[in-house]
């Protein structure tokens, strides 16, 4: 599976995944903001959730029905 996750600190920097790997255009990508983690297919919005697990279980339904 391959999801991308990233969160933003408060002072505005970018904290990356350990790979340090630039962020994906397209895929699933889940980030976090002000508290919301934020789930995106290929750019596109597909929902904010307040809890992590809730997001990253969200992306990798969305991953599975692609395959």
């Amino acid at each position: 599976m391959a999801i991308e996750t990233t969160r933003d600190r408060a002072d505005g920097a970018l904290i990356r995944p350990a790979a340090e790997r630039p962020a994906q255009s397209g895929g699933v990508q889940v980030r976090e903001r002000n508290g919301i983690w934020e789930v995106k297919d290929n750019g596109v919005f597909r929902g904010d959730y307040h809890q992590e697990e809730h997001a990253l279980e969200a992306a990798a339904r969305l991953e599975r029905a692609r395959s």
